[in-house]
């Protein structure tokens, strides 16, 4: 008795150039997520303060009508502290947990822990002394300690943005063969 056996069709290999647009693109679609849900996170916070002021604004006027509280100047009352001792390294860690084993980007790192602690900087200045000293400080020491790796190599000048992940831990292939 013969069996009918169709003839194996061999596969082309995926062109380099489509692999690196297809990783290219998948990157990209988790970015564009991850900071559409920032936006939607800072919307509804933004909501939810704007509701506080509201309900702060008739306090004042139920005190004193004579008061318009439009009038009073906005403060930033964070003074460069981040809370406890290590907040702003945990602040890091928290979002790639959550996004693990995903790559994040830099930029989408530095937006979450910008819109946690409410960093505002009054100029382009102010905020790269902090991005160079607290914020790229923060990701070397996680890395230093072996807890994020980084995609790209830090010394290699490919003028993209950096993507971070949790540390993972895999097997090695050593121990998989014993």
């Amino acid at each position: 008795m013969l069996s009918a056996v169709s003839p194996q069709r061999k596969m082309k290999p995926t062109p380099s150039a489509l692999k690196w647009l297809a990783e290219k693109r998948a990157r990209l679609a988790f970015d564009l997520q991850f900071n559409l849900n920032l936006i939607a996170e800072l919307q509804a916070k933004a909501s939810a303060l704007q509701e506080d002021l509201a309900a702060i604004d008739r306090s004042i006027k139920l005190y004193d009508e004579r008061v318009d509280p439009s009038t009073i100047e906005p403060v930033n009352g964070w003074r460069g502290n981040y809370g406890k001792r290590g907040a702003l390294k945990e602040a890091v860690l928290e979002i790639l947990v959550a996004n693990a084993p995903n790559w994040v980007a830099t930029d989408a790192i530095e937006a979450h822990v910008r819109a946690k602690f409410g960093l505002v900087f009054e100029t382009p200045i102010v905020r790269k002394h902090w991005y160079n000293g607290s914020f790229r400080g923060a990701l070397k020491a996680l890395t230093a300690a072996g807890k994020l790796e980084r995609l790209q190599d830090p010394e290699a000048p490919t003028h993209e943005t950096g993507h971070w992940r949790v540390k993972m831990n895999s097997p090695r292939l050593v121990d998989l063969a014993g």
